[in-house]
């Protein structure tokens, strides 16, 4: 019988065989599987942790890619968020507020991090640096927020870096916007 889709085993991690087949039933891996064949890619691409992490990864993306389509496949908002939360279910962090808040800040991190390389291109404009800076105040609040769900383990110093980080990338945003309208009155003239 499989497992309920809203338990979460104890913090055990998948083996590269697993995410391996996992892919495959995807159809997204073309390998034996074998062991020979993970410990030779690893040894190609510079060690197990890296080569369990792009496994890793690379089922993310199919996954979340079929979250994008199923998500978008005309369902009811309180389906969707429904179905969104099997997400949060499947990493144990529905009851669990610390967890939860470092799940949404390694979401953050995530999108964080493709933003700033794409803002490095001039073409796309502004908004995708405002973005990235909006991105980069959410991550390190939430930081701020699970540091929080534990106070007496909690830095002082670190919890005030992340407040000053936070702040310095939502002013940018600030700063952004009154470009913007100091433009439009340049315009508006």
């Amino acid at each position: 019988m499989p497992k309920r889709m809203d338990e979460r085993p104890a913090d055990t991690s998948a083996t590269v065989s697993q995410l391996a087949a996992a892919l495959a039933a995807l159809g997204q891996y073309e390998g034996t599987n074998s062991a020979a064949e993970h410990a030779q890619e690893a040894a190609r691409l510079g060690g197990k942790g890296y080569y369990r992490s792009l496994l890793t990864n690379a089922l993310l993306g199919h996954a979340e890619g079929e979250a994008l389509h199923a998500d978008g496949a005309g369902l009811a908002a309180d389906h969707v968020r429904a179905a969104q939360r099997q997400a949060l279910a499947a990493v144990g962090a529905l009851d669990d507020p610390a967890r939860l808040l470092g799940v949404l800040r390694w979401r953050a991190l995530r999108v964080a991090g493709p933003l700033q390389e794409s803002a490095q291109d001039a073409a796309t404009g502004p908004v995708v640096l405002a973005a990235a800076h909006a991105a980069e105040g959410l991550q390190r609040l939430l930081a701020v927020c699970a540091a929080g769900q534990d106070p007496l383990h909690a830095s002082p110093a670190a919890l005030t870096a992340d407040l000053r980080a936070a702040r310095e990338a939502l002013t940018n945003i600030d700063i952004m916007l009154r470009l913007v309208q100091q433009a439009e009155e340049l315009f508006a003239r």
